[in-house]
């Protein structure tokens, strides 16, 4: 019995180490990666530059613009232009199929590289771009609470997709709850971004600007049930600002 344990323990040991080296791998061809795709610049890169690359790859482009969402926002890549590149290539059904497969893998990556690779150097660059007040409601994002927040922040468009991902990560929420979540999350506006990229070639017809008005629409409807569901933030936001004035009055 003691050799035994002895022998599960060192298994486990090995099994220990193998998993940190393997962790401590991937996080460095990560980093590398990312200094690479940092290289080119953003900017320059259109949804129908995305839309050429994936058909150019023939019966492989499916795979390889799923494989390219699943990486690319991890270096803070526009999520938008993907989808858009997305919706252009393949249109408004399969475009959001493969869009919602591909975002679904890079929220499952981005949450894990936060919690167990790079957790001290993302929770400093989270914290940075943070404001104190998500933070603090991110400090308890375990709950109910914290996974309605979660299906919130991913129905607004004008939220950061990629640090949505990696704040995540740092929280104590468990991951099925950030899957199921993210999942639920994300559909509204995959819908809309590749419907806007399925029409972006018809800017003249009436379909394009309902497409826009689609976008708009979600804006101002997460924005009020933002309001609903978290009427605090708000408050916050304007007592801060009566304070301001009032500190500015005494002054």
């Amino acid at each position: 019995m003691g050799s035994l344990y002895w022998f599960e323990t060192m298994d486990n040991g090995w099994e220990r180490r193998l998993k940190q080296r393997i962790g401590k791998g991937i996080g460095i061809a990560l980093l590398l990666g990312f200094i690479l795709i940092n290289c080119i610049s953003f900017s320059k890169v259109s949804g129908e530059d995305i839309q050429h690359f994936v058909s150019r790859q023939g019966v492989w482009g499916p795979l390889v613009y799923m494989g390219l969402f699943a990486v690319l926002p991890a270096a803070f890549f526009p999520v938008a232009v993907l989808a858009l590149g997305g919706g252009l290539a393949f249109g408004l059904l399969w475009g959001s199929v493969y869009t919602f497969i591909g975002a679904l893998v890079n929220c499952a990556l981005m949450f894990l590289l936060s919690r167990y690779v790079g957790r001290e150097r993302i929770s400093a660059y989270v914290q940075k771009r943070l404001p104190p007040k998500w933070q603090a409601r991110l400090a308890n994002a375990g709950g109910p609470q914290g996974f309605l927040l979660l299906i919130l922040l991913r129905l607004i468009p004008a939220v950061p997709y990629n640090l949505i991902n990696y704040a995540f990560g740092l929280t104590d929420i468990s991951f099925g709850a950030y899957m199921l979540a993210s999942g639920l999350g994300i559909i509204p506006g995959t819908f809309v971004f590749i419907n806007i990229g399925d029409k972006a070639q018809q800017t003249a017809s009436p379909a394009f600007w309902i497409a826009l008005g689609l976008l708009g629409a979600l804006c101002i409807l997460t924005a009020l049930l933002g309001r609903r569901l978290f009427p605090e933030t708000g408050k916050m936001d304007k007592q801060k600002g009566m304070d301001a004035s009032h500190g500015t009055k005494n002054k």
